[in-house]
């Protein structure tokens, strides 16, 4: 049986190893869509999460398989490669709204007096979450196909859609507040 102090110890190594993989794949998405020819929306204030319809046709295995019916090599070289870059960027921009949001919210729940932790927890988890899965998802592109990590995408795309519409109802929800106590 493994004492609470070991346990702690794992946690921790996992955690930080966790972290690590996340940050390694957001500073790789940015260098590695950097040397493409794919401008990357480095204005965070514009980006927001992209429809869930745009993830799931990135990702999705029909555009390559009417690709390799073409037989053309260099079709499907040229196809890899740039769905790769259109991947990466993705996650890259993902990265970056998901940032924006969170710092959008911090700044928001400076303001508002009634915060509740067990919310504000798990906004924070969903952000950790979050990043993680981009940085895994970062790694996945470069070692295997946009396709074969599909599922990881749109559950991506689905948690920062999450996210997203959760800091949309803080904003309405705090101006509403504004509102009240102005009047």
């Amino acid at each position: 049986m493994i004492g609470i102090p070991t346990a702690l110890l794992l946690g921790t190594i996992l955690l930080l190893l966790l972290l690590f993989v996340a940050a390694r794949g957001s500073v790789g998405a940015r260098e590695s869509t950097s040397r493409s020819d794919v401008p990357l929306l480095d204005d965070e204030a514009a980006l927001d999460p992209c429809p869930p319809e745009f993830v799931a046709r990135i990702f999705s295995p029909d555009d390559w398989e009417f690709v390799s019916e073409t037989g053309s090599p260099q079709l499907e070289k040229l196809f890899r490669r740039e769905r790769k870059v259109v991947a990466l960027a993705w996650v890259h921009q993902t990265s970056l709204a998901v940032r924006r949001i969170m710092r959008e919210h911090t700044l928001a729940a400076r303001h508002s007096h009634d915060l509740q932790f067990a919310t504000e927890s798990k906004l924070v988890l969903l952000y950790a979450e979050l990043m993680l899965l981009c940085g895994m998802l970062f790694l996945a592109i470069q070692s295997a196909e946009p396709q074969r990590v599909r599922g990881l995408a749109v559950y991506a795309g689905t948690l920062s859609q999450r996210l997203a519409q959760a800091q949309h109802d803080l904003k309405t929800i705090t101006a509403g507040g504004e509102f009240h106590s102005a009047s």
